[in-house]
């Protein structure tokens, strides 16, 4: 409510922490486990890549191909579908901490890994046959909801130095256009050499240090063993690409990094939901306002088209590997502003002043694409007359 102020988060955190039996619910990492985790991690990178590699000769002896066309931003056939590799490592990685935490198996399984399958199975049927965009978006509201019923909803949003804003009635509505709207934006971003992959990799090791900063060790866990899934992809992902991801991996990782926020314990989730929030940043901002163009140009917005951002640089003739690492630094600097909120040291002016920082870098990322763009004579839509 607008009288209880969050200028000091160190009371939430301490009470999510001390919470009633907080032993059954995040028990202590037992000192073999600071070992094991990061093992299992890097076994998670390891066995990512060793799957992809396989599809690859699959894909080749299959002719599992993805063509180039109009849209597309590569020039050679390329291997589809690698993205299946990312799923098949989190089922694992995810049952893992299930077991270890039991507490918080019916969370993690049924509000993250299954709802998250279900869109992979979406987008596995889309990359062979494309649905239709109804029928695709009513099962994405489903899964949502399904996530929102069995994680809770995003009840409020909490930000140093401003009163903590209750969502109320808006807390179901917000939390299901939050997953929806993710799920997209990230599949969106699979549209060049390592940008999907590289930002799992920024966002999921910036959900693991944020999560260690308020110490939630399921989280943790979770969020690095995105990052290595998502880097044992990017090894033949990164330009030039051997393989996609395609729809059955970037919508996957994008539904299971919505539902991460929601897998804190409820008195954290208005604490980390805006860090988390600045960690994706590039990837959420970049669909925004490729939408919010197209619509301005007089375009049908939900179509494909080549007017992101990112596109733009490309189309500029910047390479993909540059144009991804610079999403993936951007990324990294909003989850380092996002890890700035929650210590409790700092002052309160920098971690008020970290989601303006990030509005300030989307700024300075949209005129320097565009300014890059006029000078390389880059046309608009609406300059051509046709859609990208």
């Amino acid at each position: 409510s607008s009288d209880v102020c969050s200028s000091d988060l160190r009371p939430m955190i301490a009470t999510a922490m001390n919470a009633a039996d907080p032993v059954q619910l995040f028990p202590e990492m037992h000192e073999l486990e600071s070992v094991v985790w990061p093992g299992l991690a890097l076994l998670v990178f390891v066995a990512t890549a060793v799957v992809v590699d396989l599809v690859i000769v699959m894909a080749a002896r299959y002719s599992l191909v993805d063509l180039p066309n109009r849209r597309s931003a590569h020039a050679l056939p390329t291997a589809r579908g690698g993205g299946v590799a990312i799923v098949l490592a989190l089922i694992v990685a995810t049952i893992a901490v299930a077991l270890r935490w039991p507490s918080m198996a019916v969370p993690i399984v049924l509000g993250g890994l299954v709802p998250s399958l279900i869109i992979a199975g979406v987008g596995v049927m889309d990359d062979m046959q494309p649905l239709n965009a109804s029928l695709r978006l009513l099962i994405h509201i489903a899964v949502a909801a399904m996530i929102t019923w069995f994680l809770g909803p995003i009840r409020s949003i909490a930000i140093p130095g401003l009163p903590v804003w209750s969502l109320g009635h808006l807390a179901w509505p917000i939390t299901i256009l939050w997953i929806v709207g993710l799920t997209n934006a990230f599949n969106f971003m699979d549209g060049i050499d390592g940008m999907a992959a590289l930002g799992a990799v920024t966002v999921g090791l910036s959900i693991a240090v944020i999560a260690l900063a308020v110490w939630v060790p399921p989280s943790m866990v979770l969020g690095a063993f995105v990052a290595a899934a998502a880097g044992g992809f990017l090894v033949f992902n990164w330009q030039p690409a051997r393989v996609f991801m395609g729809d059955v991996g970037s919508a996957f990782l994008g539904t299971f990094l919505a539902a991460a926020p929601l897998m804190f314990p409820k008195q954290l989730r208005g604490v980390v939901l805006v860090p988390v929030v600045l960690a994706l940043w590039p990837y959420i901002y970049d669909p925004f306002v490729s939408v919010l163009r197209r619509a301005w140009n007089g375009f049908n917005p939900l179509e494909p088209h080549r007017e992101f951002l990112f596109h733009r640089l490309v189309r500029t003739g910047m390479p993909h590997a540059t144009v991804s690492l610079l999403y993936g630094g951007l990324s990294l600097l909003g989850g380092l502003l996002g890890l700035l909120m929650l210590i409790p040291t700092a002052s309160i002016q920098a971690r008020a002043a970290a989601p303006l920082a990030v509005v300030v870098m989307a700024l300075a990322l949209t005129l320097g694409v565009e300014a890059r763009c006029r000078r390389c004579g880059l046309e608009t839509p609406r300059q051509r007359g046709k859609p990208a």
